[in-house]
């Protein structure tokens, strides 16, 4: 047994290893994507870690990271979530997972909102007096199972929509995870595919009456480049992740879990990110992550407490993460257990 675990974290190392060496080219497509959104880190354990706990088994905690880690929930969990990201913008989140004994069943919805912004045009830079309003949201429904007690896999359906003024763009999503845990200081391997399907296109008032502005402007083109400008298809952020969490120390009142994994977007470069995490009795976590081939983000930290209220378990968990010149952002989670 113990030879069969060595040749899978041989594996695994060189697959970490392979990926990011053929990944680290000069080739980007840094920029190709719409529906960013979808990319930030909605609650603060996983923000904590630097991004790399896609193999972790935390139940709720899988809709966002990994669906395959959602088999592990035991009854009823439920996590709600805030997020004070860049620019004066929120990410809120709100997310359950229900196990039926066949499988487990969660629901999420993730927002990203910001407040009303003034319409300039050429001739009122400064602002018309006139507000309009932007948002996106993400409504999940995910499926998750062990196929044997040692692994597990799941998926979820996401719709996708997004305003900005009077134009909407909406589409479907799907992920797709699993986690392969062994006796190996308990070992487990993760991987996830996000965010693949169909492609936004945006329409409404202002798009639908651009044609006609165009003919009556006077100017005409055989072929006329501004008809394709004006609601172009946008590609979602599709990612791949793949990572290792071990526990090096794992005692009656101790744990440390050590984390780390490959992200490969498919709008920027390979990123590898590394997460550690301490508990003590089950009850005070202090965690930090290093992130690695972002522009600004690198080191982030946090703290979690659990509480034991009757058949209640409540944990409230924190986050920061620095991110360069646009300054730090904050996470902040209740994590409820029935």
């Amino acid at each position: 047994m113990k030879a069969k675990i060595n040749r899978i974290v041989i594996a695994m190392l060189l697959w970490i290893t392979i990926s990011a060496a053929a990944y680290g080219q000069s080739f980007s497509n840094v920029g190709s994507a719409s529906g960013n959104f979808l990319k930030i880190p909605v609650e603060p354990v996983g923000a904590a870690l630097g991004n790399s706990n896609v193999s972790t088994n935390q139940g709720v905690l899988g809709l966002y990271w990994n669906p395959g880690a959602i088999a592990y929930t035991e009854g009823t969990e439920i996590l709600l979530s805030q997020v004070n990201w860049i620019a004066d913008t929120r990410v809120s989140f709100l997310g359950a997972t229900q196990n039926l004994g066949f499988g487990v069943i969660g629901l999420s919805l993730t927002a990203l909102t910001m407040g009303e912004m003034e319409i300039t045009t050429e001739t009122a830079p400064n602002g018309t007096g006139s507000f309009f309003n932007s948002g996106s949201y993400a409504f999940g429904l995910s499926y998750g199972m062990k196929i044997i007690d040692r692994f597990s896999f799941g998926g979820t359906v996401k719709y996708v929509y997004e305003y900005i003024w009077e134009t909407h763009g909406s589409t479907f999503l799907f992920d797709l995870g699993s986690v392969y845990q062994t006796d190996f200081y308990n070992m487990r391997i993760g991987m996830r595919l996000a965010n693949f399907g169909g492609n936004v296109k945006f329409s409404g008032q202002p798009i639908d009456d651009k044609p006609g502005v165009i003919a009556a402007s006077g100017i005409s083109y055989p072929y006329d480049p501004r008809l394709d400008r004006i609601s172009p298809e946008y590609q979602l952020p599709q990612l791949f992740n793949v990572g290792i969490s071990i526990d090096p120390l794992n005692m009656e009142d101790h744990r440390l879990t050590v984390t780390a994994a490959v992200n490969d977007p498919n709008d920027n470069n390979t990123q590898l990110v590394f997460g550690s995490e301490y508990a003590w009795n089950d009850m005070l976590f202090l965690r930090l992550g290093y992130k690695s081939g972002y522009d600004e983000q690198n080191i982030s930290a946090g703290v979690g407490f659990k509480l034991l209220v009757g058949s209640i378990a409540p944990q409230i968990d924190f986050a920061y993460s620095a991110f360069g010149k646009l300054g730090s952002v904050l996470f902040l989670s209740l994590r409820l257990g029935l």
